[in-house]
């Protein structure tokens, strides 16, 4: 994993440019513990890491933090680190999308490779239709099946 500290960060990109402020984000996220700062530090998250149809590298290198961070969570925070994590490996898989840093291809393919056992850890918890639509394309994700994982996301989006 890439280290918080690690001035590598300056070379990685975000939705807003340079990734230098994503490690304060990640420590924010894994020290915070106000109901709505949590939100708000998510909010960033899905902000800089998860622009619409797009990759960033940044977001490969912050997905075992993310992961990590929610192991300490509870489970809507769970969810929420998976589904990024799904969202950074469909987009990853579009056309013009960049490559993984090499230095953070092993953490990141570890992280993916880990998503159908921190589903399976959720199965004790009540999934809403929305958490298991999400769960559902996370554990699709992590067997390798990104193009079906975002059919199962997008499913109902374009009814009523």
């Amino acid at each position: 994993m890439l280290p918080l500290s690690s001035s590598r960060w300056r070379d990685l990109t975000h939705a807003h440019g340079g990734a230098e402020d994503i490690p304060r984000l990640l420590e924010a996220l894994a020290s915070v513990d106000g109901e709505q700062e949590r939100a708000e530090l998510w909010y960033g998250v899905w902000a800089t890491l998860c622009p619409d149809g797009a990759s960033v590298t940044a977001a490969y290198a912050a997905v075992p933090h993310l992961l990590s961070i929610a192991e300490m969570r509870g489970a809507n925070e769970k969810v929420s680190a998976l589904h990024v994590a799904a969202i950074v490996e469909m987009n990853r898989h579009l056309a013009g999308s960049p490559a993984i840093p090499a230095d953070v291809v092993e953490s990141y393919a570890l992280a993916i490779e880990s998503l159908p056992r921190r589903v399976a850890e959720l199965t004790t918890e009540p999934w809403d239709a929305a958490v298991a639509q999400i769960l559902a394309a996370v554990l699709l994700v992590g067997k390798r099946q990104p193009a079906l994982a975002r059919a199962v996301l997008t499913l109902g989006e374009h009814s009523g």
